[in-house]
């Protein structure tokens, strides 16, 4: 039996796809492939835990012909990958945005009148002078001052797992206020929490450097990085709970790091793993390198495994202040599902030639990223692979990751700038 839903709902719809559309970043959704379609199936999927069918997209953006209401759970994900607790939170905060929105109209619409005369222009007046107390109040509503909170963390323990405490006041918010812990450079992570709670326990179980926010309808009140260590080499499998660990002397060696399959077998008995995906890190405050300076080279290779997937996705991720530099590898066939990803801004594939990131991953890849004089370049197998402007860009490095589909190899990793060498394996 199909639940039907409220005229909220359907008022509610066409702003929850908007804010998806922003959030993605794509081009005008009119113009979407069901490429695009299956890719937003997929990223829901990762974000929620909850599949949506490309099918169902193309019905609520009206791609296809929709003859009933979406479901409970369409919408409760839908809200989820926009970063709200459910539905209910969504529309809830949608219903006072467009209260704001429409009084800013009458606003606007009141400016106009006045300028018909001086009976419109009294009749403006009375119209502002009921208005006013209203939008003050709407304004109030949604405006926090950042004095009237307080967001702090301290970690309880050394190595991975660890859990940190966020310590927060948020006394300052009105009781109707969407208050929300993010705890990376990812939107659609965030976690709602109450205006009495004074103490959010969250566990790492990946290194990295964390950019924690306290948001408050939607406005970043406080900020402060979290910095999660590696202690060196770290390698992990991803799971579909806990990820799985392995000890350095079993990936370590002179030649550099590999988790070859067989390790992978002997811990894989009883684990649930619906693809295989290995990462290792070396995670660590460098003090002085930021990314207005900086040199990475690396020497990689992609080592297929059972559930790896076809493409052998391979990603190269640069831990930054607050944001991350992300170089994608692939096979040549499969550039147009790559995105570049550089601190505030992603290139994505199926609109961009990203065809330098297209490699042979069965042999060793060297890709080196430099940013010198405002400009990054980076380079894969000695030719430029893209390069663009950096200037202004003065965010701290606390580290690297590399992502493998099925497991991968390092033999070679510098972290360099014009002054000193950081790393050097």
């Amino acid at each position: 039996m199909t639940k039907h839903h409220s005229a909220t709902d359907s008022l509610a719809l066409p702003d929850c796809l908007k804010t998806i559309e922003e959030k993605l970043g794509w081009r005008n959704s009119a113009d979407w492939s069901s490429q695009n379609f299956e890719q937003l199936s997929e990223k829901i999927r990762e974000h929620t835990g909850v599949s949506i069918s490309h099918n169902t997209l193309k019905r609520l953006w009206g791609r296809i012909p929709y003859h009933s209401s979406p479901s409970t759970v369409t919408l409760n994900t839908l809200a989820k990958f926009i970063g709200y607790e459910n539905w209910s939170a969504f529309s809830a905060n949608n219903s006072r945005e467009t209260h704001i929105r429409r009084k800013s109209h009458w606003l606007r619409d009141i400016r106009r009148w006045s300028k018909k005369g001086k009976k419109a222009t009294f009749t403006a007046v009375m119209i502002i002078s009921a208005l006013l107390p209203l939008v003050i109040l709407s304004f109030s509503e949604t405006g926090s001052n950042k004095k009237d909170f307080g967001f702090s963390s301290k970690k309880i323990a050394e190595g991975l797992p660890n859990s940190v405490i966020f310590e927060v006041d948020a006394s300052g918010a009105d009781d109707h206020d969407k208050i929300e812990i993010q705890q990376s450079w990812d939107v659609s992570k965030r976690q709602m929490i109450n205006k009495e709670d004074s103490l959010v326990t969250s566990v790492y179980y990946n290194p990295g450097y964390f950019d924690a926010k306290l948001v408050v309808n939607d406005q970043i009140i406080k900020r402060h990085g979290v910095l999660i260590p590696s202690n060196g080499w770290l390698a992990l499998m991803e799971t579909d709970d806990e990820p799985i660990y392995f000890k350095p002397g079993e990936f370590k060696s002179g030649k550099g790091v590999v988790v070859p399959p067989e390790l992978i077998r002997s811990y894989n008995a009883n684990v649930p793993v619906n693809n295989t995906v290995v990462n290792y890190y070396w995670v660590e405050d460098f003090k002085d390198l930021k990314v207005d300076d900086f040199e990475m080279e690396t020497s990689l290779r992609n080592i297929p495994f059972q559930n790896y997937g076809s493409c052998q996705r391979s990603d190269i991720i640069l831990y930054c202040e607050g944001e991350v530099i992300l170089i994608p590898l692939s096979i040549k066939g499969c550039i147009a599902n790559l995105n570049l990803h550089l601190l505030d801004r992603t290139i994505y594939g199926n609109r961009n030639d990203l065809s330098g990131f297209g490699v042979d991953l069965s042999s060793r890849v060297n890709v080196k990223c430099m940013s010198k004089d405002g400009t990054l370049t980076i380079s894969v197998n000695g030719k430029v692979a893209y390069k663009t402007s950096f200037k202004g860009k003065t965010n701290q490095i606390y580290g690297i990751k590399y992502r493998f589909e099925g497991t991968g190899a390092i033999s070679k990793l510098k972290i360099s700038n014009s002054k000193k060498v950081f790393l050097d394996i």
